[in-house]
């Protein structure tokens, strides 16, 4: 019952998004269908906004916040399973690639020893190749039964969001095609890959300064500031409530006028969490461009970013209250 009601729900939906989840829950190696996948999300997601809602309306959240928050817990759960998929898919893509080099050396030398492309790629299929034995293993059998050879290296880079995979069977394909020499094809690729690795590496060192500001500028200054700029207007608020100032006394200065406004606490503390989340959001992605030229790469950085920055923010409102206490008593 529960799985027809997300197929349902499922062929409701855009068919941009549906081919999305369809290609990133391969490139993730789940075996889920989409439609499960998307259903259990929105479900879910909807159940944990009920919840907030019902938490608002007995008192244990704030009530004037009954709109915002709900909403903002379900398409934070959305982003959460779906960019789950990219993160998953990143690592996998990441690993592939360390062990591209590796495994086209190792198909150079099985087909140099007198074997076939089929034979070759199974008994190169290595454990330790992870996602990518896994490919090699399925276009070896369909191979064996009798799929072109084309094809089925076609598809083994369908399994993995890697260009660099992708562009490597093209140019093994092509290969194929004019009858090149594989085994010396596949040593070249090889040892292409392992210099744009090491290029790669050396790339990353040299930013990594950038990527130690952004950091420090995400996770440590912006919660700093925003602690210390609310605890400060918060004292402000209540130092202003407590003045009196005798009707009789008048104080004539042009163009200025002494008011203390009343301040939203709850209102500004939300404020400044949203504030450090969507900063720790674009952080962590420019985090990913920096270091990885992808903004996917940084999504595994965000959930790290924004436990920090609040560990900070807390943390700092926690001390510059106890050290500033007796300002709140005046």
């Amino acid at each position: 019952m529960k799985y027809k009601l997300y197929e349902r729900l499922y062929k409701k939906l855009p068919k941009p998004y549906k081919k999305w989840v369809e290609r990133y829950l391969e490139y993730a190696g789940f075996s889920a269908q989409p439609y499960v996948y998307s259903g259990f999300s929105f479900t879910y997601g909807l159940a944990l906004s009920l919840v907030v809602i019902f938490l608002c309306y007995v008192g244990i959240l704030p009530v004037k916040f009954m709109t915002v928050i709900p909403i903002a817990v379900f398409v934070g759960f959305q982003f959460f399973t779906h960019g789950m998929l990219i993160v998953i898919s990143e690592s996998r893509r990441n690993f592939v690639e360390e062990v591209l080099p590796d495994s086209l050396r190792l198909l150079s030398s099985n087909i140099r020893s007198g074997l076939t492309m089929d034979r070759a790629l199974l008994i190169s299929a290595r454990p330790e190749f992870g996602p990518l034995g896994d490919a090699m293993k399925k276009a070896s059998k369909e191979i064996i039964a009798g799929k072109p050879i084309e094809e089925a290296l076609k598809n083994l880079s369908t399994k993995v969001n890697s260009k660099l995979l992708r562009r490597t069977m093209d140019l093994l394909i092509e290969g194929l095609r004019r009858g090149g020499n594989l085994p010396d094809l596949l040593d070249s690729l090889a040892e292409d890959i392992r210099q744009t690795k090491v290029l790669k590496k050396e790339i990353n060192a040299v930013v990594m300064m950038y990527v130690i500001f952004i950091f420090f500028a995400v996770a440590i200054g912006s919660p700093l500031l925003y602690s210390i700029s609310t605890f400060l207007i918060q004292t402000i608020s209540s130092i202003g409530s407590k003045i009196e100032v005798p009707a009789a006394t008048t104080v004539n200065v042009p163009f200025i006028t002494f008011k203390v406004s009343k301040v939203d606490l709850e209102f500004l503390n939300l404020y400044s969490l949203v504030a450090i989340t969507i900063t720790s959001f674009f952080g962590g992605l420019m985090l990913g461009l920096v270091q990885e030229g992808t903004e996917k790469a940084g999504l595994k950085y965000i959930p790290l970013l924004i436990v920090i920055s609040l560990i900070v923010y807390f943390t700092t409102r926690s001390l510059v209250s106890s050290v500033f206490r007796g300002l709140m008593t005046v």
